[in-house]
């Protein structure tokens, strides 16, 4: 009978143990705690004020011009280009297959197939992307495998990998959005997703779809609208200020978003059609790629959206709130499906609630902000409403990236080098050298800074959409904006930062 009684109880505090113990590869690196020197509503208030503040300093320093002015540009030299490219190409090769091959060949204790993969590559560049630009074009494998594939396709007689399908318009990039979903879940819900023969089997598998989705639709209609790591660096490298400028004119003119050639940058459908050394790399001011944004819809805000809904889900995980909020549905889940299956139940569950609330949010601004528009003027459909005003949105996920991870791509640059020596090294470096306090201002600024960003960049979109009521449209997005900022400090102060007077140990009770 004893035994009975605590079935369940121990049941439940392993699974709740599961939830909260973060996977080794992911999550903040930190091993200390900030205290701050103010209470942190005062934070809290203070980033929500500037971000409202931001809005009222756009509407009285920004006014209808026309289009989006121009910006400063300087091409980098051909004699950098080059060599530059072809070390990419080199480079992304070996890290995808090396992970392969390390995930199969190391000892299953080993982190470094979960640090290639699941830091380098799935956290690392998108963070690469957002301070410096999108790599992806020239460090993709599967350009350069697919590359492969039709050289020995003519090698045998046949003219190349013709497509046999046409990419359905109607699809759009909804394809990306499902891979992005099964990726996030796997980072976050897979248990053993740092395992080094689960990292190989994802990566096999993904390798083998994405090729034989190339082959089947051509290699552009795939790279456009489902290749993931095309899409979510793509659009995360707009921000950077290392942007790509398609070289010739002919691509854009058979471009479906009907790009003006001497203002195409970072175009998606430009430079799937494009070769790597086809496209010209240029210096910009950060973010002044999201000028340039056109033709998005539906499947682009559910991407986007998705990509910051997941950054937070695993920032909310560390939450004591999260724990106790998710707790009463432990106890349904097991009598369900057992200890285990009800971890992953409930997490498939938190993750996807947290993605629908977020669309659901987004949704309604971007409905009043068209409805708000001007009564004379075209409505657009409000899926393009969304795509536009999503890819806004870009600048709060690209800080809240930084914010979140950028601690953890420092902390597996500085292991690697000895994992490559030995893989049996199962403890990550500290990283004390880096003040907490330090961490906690640059989180704070990553944040603040994004989000004012999109504030003045929606501001920017509704006084081309509705010129005479771009004040009144913008303020379902700004009051979303505002809300955002104030909960993503929140999470990330929640396991970095105690209030003023409060002693350090009371995080870690005995």
């Amino acid at each position: 009978m004893r035994a009975d009684r605590l079935r369940i109880p121990l049941a439940l505090g392993s699974a709740a143990l599961a939830l909260t113990v973060p996977s080794p590869a992911l999550g903040h690196a930190i091993g200390q705690v900030f205290t701050l020197p103010v209470p942190l509503s005062l934070y809290l208030a203070g980033a929500g004020l500037a971000v409202a503040a931001s809005f009222v300093v756009s509407v009285v320093a920004i006014r209808p011009a026309g289009p989006v002015p121009g910006y400063p540009a300087a091409r980098l030299p051909a004699a950098v280009q080059r060599p530059a490219g072809i070390g990419l190409q080199a480079l992304g090769l070996v890290w995808w297959l090396g992970a392969i091959v390390s995930g199969y060949l190391v000892d299953p204790i080993s982190p470094l197939p979960a640090v290639l993969f699941w830091v380098g590559i799935w956290v690392g560049l998108p963070v690469a992307a957002v301070l410096l630009g999108n790599p992806w074009p020239a460090l993709s494998p599967f350009r350069t495998l697919f590359g492969v594939l039709e050289i020995g396709a003519r090698l045998l007689g046949a003219r190349g990998l013709e497509p046999a399908l046409a990419w359905p318009a109607d699809l759009r990039r909804w394809p990306a959005v499902a891979l992005l979903f099964a990726g996030v879940w796997c980072e976050l819900v897979l248990p053993d997703g740092p395992q080094p023969s689960v990292v190989a089997n994802l990566l096999v598998a993904y390798t083998l779809l994405t090729l034989a989705g190339m082959a089947a639709f051509g290699r552009v209609a795939w790279l456009r609208n489902a290749e993931l790591f095309e899409v979510l660096l793509g659009w995360f490298g707009r921000i950077g200020p290392i942007g790509r400028r398609v070289v010739d004119p002919e691509v854009c003119d058979g471009c479906t978003e009907a790009c003006d050639p001497s203002r195409c940058v970072d175009c998606p459908e430009c430079i799937a059609a494009s070769e790597p050394g086809e496209l010209r790399a240029e210096v910009r001011p950060w973010f002044a790629g999201l000028t340039e944004v056109r033709g998005a819809g539906w499947s682009d805000a559910a991407f986007i959206v998705l990509a910051l809904a997941a950054v937070t889900y695993d920032g909310l995980e560390e939450t004591s709130f999260w724990g106790g909020l998710v707790q009463p549905y432990f106890s349904i889940a097991f009598d369900l499906v057992g200890a285990l299956n009800a971890v992953l139940l409930v997490q498939t569950i938190g993750l996807l609630a947290v993605w629908l609330t977020f669309l659901v949010a987004f949704s309604i601004a971007a409905w009043l902000t068209r409805e708000l528009h001007d009564p004379d003027r075209t409505v657009l459909p409000l899926g393009a409403t969304a795509g536009g005003y999503a890819a806004t949105l870009l600048p709060i996920a690209g800080g809240y990236l930084v914010a979140h991870y950028l601690t953890s791509v420092i902390q597996a640059a500085i292991w690697l080098p000895s994992l490559l020596a030995d893989s049996l090294i199962t403890v990550a470096p500290s990283i004390d050298f880096i003040p907490t306090g330090a961490i906690w201002y640059l989180s704070v600024g990553a944040i603040v800074v994004g989000h004012i960003v999109a504030v003045v960049l929606a501001h920017r979109l509704a006084l081309r959409d509705a010129p005479r009521r771009a004040v009144l449209a913008g303020l379902p997005l700004v009051a979303l904006m505002v809300g955002y900022t104030v909960l993503s400090l929140w999470i990330i102060a929640a396991p970095i930062t105690v209030e003023p007077g409060t002693p350090s140990l009371a995080l870690f009770p005995g």
